[in-house]
This record gives C-alpha cells, sequence and structure tokens, in this order.
C-alpha cells in the first residue's frame, strides 16, 4: 500500500505541475491584449471607417482612457504604428510581438502572423 501511495503522489505532482506550467498559456497576455485591441482600432478607423490619422489617434485616445490599466495603453500609445496604405496593414511592434491587422473587403480587419 506504501508503494501505491508514493506512486500517487508522484502522479498528482506531475499532473500539477503539467496543470501548472500550461495554465499561464490560457490565460491571455495583457500587452498582448493591448496591442491586438490598438491594431484593430487603427486597422478600422483608418481603413473602414476611412477616417484621417489624426481622428483615430484622437479616438483611440478617448476609447482607451476608459482603461484599467493606462500604463499600458500611454505605452502602447508611445510606440505607434505604422500604416501600409497600399497593403492596407497596421503594423505595431513591441519585443517580441510584431501584430499585424490586415483589411480585406471579404473580411474586414484580421490578423495575420
Amino acid at each position: 500500500m506504501h508503494k501505491f501511495l508514493k506512486n500517487f503522489y508522484y502522479i498528482i505532482t506531475a499532473i500539477s505541475l503539467i496543470f501548472f506550467l500550461k495554465i499561464n498559456y490560457i490565460f491571455a497576455d495583457e500587452t498582448l491584449i493591448g496591442l491586438n485591441a490598438s491594431a484593430k482600432h487603427y486597422c478600422t478607423c483608418l481603413f473602414i471607417s476611412n477616417m484621417e490619422q489624426e481622428y483615430c489617434d484622437t479616438s483611440y485616445d478617448l476609447i482607451m482612457s476608459a482603461s484599467t490599466n493606462n500604463d499600458l495603453f500611454k505605452q502602447i500609445k508611445m510606440l505607434g504604428y505604422e500604416a501600409d496604405f497600399e497593403k492596407k496593414e497596421i503594423i505595431i511592434e513591441y519585443e517580441d510581438y510584431n501584430i499585424k491587422s490586415t483589411f480585406s473587403e471579404e473580411t474586414g480587419c484580421y490578423f495575420k502572423k
């Protein structure tokens, strides 16, 4: 019986470790959410709504001022974005993240890897 409990303990420990290591991937990274929201906003504002960049910047500030993490969105705002009007893409790069939101008539704004 003692050997069974010892094996059971090892199995539970292994399952717990796997669970806790994988749980980090389940929860979305707050930075990634902010970058995606920003890219989606600019893509929608510029390419779907056909607004001017100045208006899109102002509306971004108004929308994100209601955010619970103002510091994150201020940092993203400082990063800025690159708008490719030929390819209709918004690109935001930060550390390991390379966010690209692309507009097409069929799908609207979507993310590319």
